[in-house]
């Protein structure tokens, strides 16, 4: 009798905290919910976290990978160890063209690598120094991979907004997932896959048993760059290097411009820890383009890898201060501790340069060039200057032509402080086609990108000795020719290209959406295979008090409608069929029927991107 008792009373125990914990529906309806995780975390002491990244260790701490984007191949690599502290390299591999991201399997055997140009996964047999297969993912842009096991890896497809799982032995993509817009640094955690977004620095969490989508947490607005997430188990935190755009500045200076920053995601609920956050530029010094991070969470230091500075800032976590700046040339983008975190690797992707350093006291004990480099000095000088935020190009540390045109993709943000009015950020895709530049035409060469760099970039630049009326910018000036630097700078630009149309189009609706274009007389400004005739015209979207009443805009091409939005200068229509909906020249809405813009617009997001 005693035992009913006892088990009576746990029951009422167990009843009465189970009222206490959980609202009553009538609270759940009309009450707000104390905000819980969706799922439990995993045990940090028996799961360990995998990362996307430029270069990866195997388990034992021996062999790295690197992936090379510049020289589209892969490197293997003896790293340097504490007993070995000089690395070598094994061998320089070729795989398809941009790799992005690697991975080692943790069995050790096979090195991974994404190819973003062709969108495959490249499987290198690490023991053979050659790759084995080449696994084709659909999609466009692929880019970060991970994997927790020997089986199964997960691939981000930038261009076509998805997350993949890859099967290792069948060599086969086993399932595909829609995700927010530019999904591409991954981190996998037992069950748990997060995403991050490439412009808007998002986080997605993918609960893999269900195989969707669970959450989509919006870290801060105006962040980009965003392809990194670093994990702290222990405390159920991760860190996401980024830079955050004030677009709404309305007095644009190179200082109020672009902001490094590391946020705090607490994973169980996918909150932003606010107090956590670090800002860069304060707790060490203006840097930019914060782009990859390793953490010691022993001792707590954070490593942040600032491609557009050139340099590694060492952040105590303790203290939220720089305990040291280290310069590493070449656009760091990877940055990776050994097992006891003695020693930080750091990859220079541009130099193909990976270099040691002891933690302790921070001296270099190795600099191992790891990539014979295939393309032209004029090319390489070229991507150097894009993306650095250094002098000539800048006040150093503050802006790069990268921060808003990464890989030549639009950053989709509408800057609102340009003297003429907002400026809708325009992609910088195949430019020898579709002269003039800038929105309101005024540009007529690449080379005309001085101008930016000595105005809000606020560099030297590149011309030793600008002629007289060279710099007016309401004066058209050649600038081609002077300057060996700005000339390779121009010829770089020319080289950015798009990728592939990923849409799938409906023969009927898209001839019929071609009808409808021809007939409307859209055909007389876009024309040909760029979609413009290169002239400026007053459309009647000019919305803002700067610009004056018929200012003309320049025709944009109609190449990557499906990669480019906003659309018009101003960004004032915010999906394709907006653009026909809001007043002016391009309103349809009323003259034709819905069915009819709908075809229109598919006809309009089916035009390909040109052959690379």
């Amino acid at each position: 009798m005693k035992w009913i008792a006892l088990l009576i009373l746990l029951a009422a125990l167990i009843v009465s905290l189970s009222a206490v914990s959980q609202p009553s529906a009538q609270a759940q309806v009309g009450g707000t919910a104390t905000p819980l995780p969706l799922y439990a975390l995993p045990d940090a002491r028996t799961n360990r976290a995998y990362t996307n990244s430029t270069i990866a260790l195997d388990s034992d701490g021996r062999i790295m990978a690197a992936a090379n984007f510049i020289n589209s191949t892969v490197t293997l690599i003896t790293a340097a160890t504490p007993i070995s502290p000089q690395g070598r390299v094994l061998t320089e591999i070729a795989v398809g063209g941009d790799p992005r991201s690697v991975a080692i399997t943790p069995d050790g055997t096979r090195a991974l690598v994404t190819s973003r140009r062709e969108s495959t996964l490249s499987v290198i047999t690490i023991a053979n120094r050659a790759v084995s297969t080449v696994i084709p993912l659909g999609g466009a842009w692929a880019y970060g991979v991970v994997t927790g096991d020997n089986a199964l890896a997960y691939v981000t497809l930038q261009g076509s907004h998805e997350v993949v799982a890859v099967d290792l032995r069948a060599e086969q993509v086993v399932w595909r997932l829609s995700v927010p817009a530019y999904p591409s640094g991954l981190m996998l955690w037992g069950d748990f896959l997060y995403v991050t977004h490439f412009w808007s620095g998002d986080v997605s969490l993918i609960y893999l048993p269900a195989r969707r989508v669970v959450q989509t947490a919006r870290i801060g607005g105006g962040l980009g760059v965003a392809q990194a997430i670093e994990p702290d188990i222990s405390r159920g935190l991760a860190y996401l290097p980024a830079t955050r755009s004030n677009a709404d500045n309305l007095a644009l200076t190179y200082d109020t411009t672009m902001f490094p920053v590391v946020n705090v995601v607490n994973l169980r609920d996918l909150s932003l820890a606010r107090r956590e956050r670090i800002a860069l530029d304060t707790a060490d010094r203006p840097v930019n383009t914060p782009f990859a991070a390793a953490l010691d969470r022993f001792s707590g230091r954070l490593y942040v890898a600032n491609s557009g500075s050139n340099s590694v800032s060492v952040i105590d976590l303790n203290s939220g201060r720089a305990r040291a700046n280290l310069t590493v040339r070449g656009s760091p983008r990877g940055v990776l501790l050994n097992r006891d975190n003695s020693y930080l690797y750091v990859h220079a992707a541009l130099d193909g340069i990976i270099t040691t350093y002891a933690t302790n006291d921070f001296r270099v004990v190795d600099r191992l060039p790891i990539s014979n480099l295939t393309i032209s000095t004029d090319v390489l000088i070229g991507a150097e200057l894009f993306h650095s935020a250094e002098a000539p190009m800048s006040v150093p540390g503050w802006v790069s032509c990268a921060n808003c045109h990464f890989d030549g993709m639009s950053d989709g943000r509408v800057w609102m402080g340009f003297q003429d009015g907002p400026r809708n950020t325009p992609a910088l895709y195949n430019l020898p086609e579709t002269p003039p530049y800038n929105w309101s035409g005024t540009w007529d060469e690449l080379a005309d990108v001085e101008l930016k760099i000595r105005g809000l970039m606020a560099g030297e630049g590149l011309i030793d000795d600008p002629p007289p009326g060279s710099l007016d910018p309401n004066t058209p000036f050649t600038h081609a020719g002077l300057s060996d630097d700005l000339d390779v700078l121009a010829a770089y630009l020319a080289l950015l290209t798009a990728p592939p149309n990923p849409n799938l189009p409906d023969a009927a609706l898209i001839a019929r959406g071609e009808q409808v274009f021809t007939q409307r007389g859209c055909v007389l400004c876009h024309v040909g295979p760029a979609g413009t005739n290169l002239r400026a015209y007053d459309v009647g979207t000019g919305s803002s008090p700067l610009e004056r009443r018929g200012a003309q805009f320049d025709t944009p091409s109609l190449r990557w409608l499906w990669w480019s939005a906003p659309y018009f200068h101003d960004g004032s229509a915010q999906t394709l069929r907006q653009v026909f909906e809001l007043p002016g020249l391009h309103r349809l809405s009323g003259a034709n029927a819905p069915e009819e813009i709908d075809a229109l617009v598919a006809y309009l997001l089916s035009r390909p991107a040109p052959a690379n």
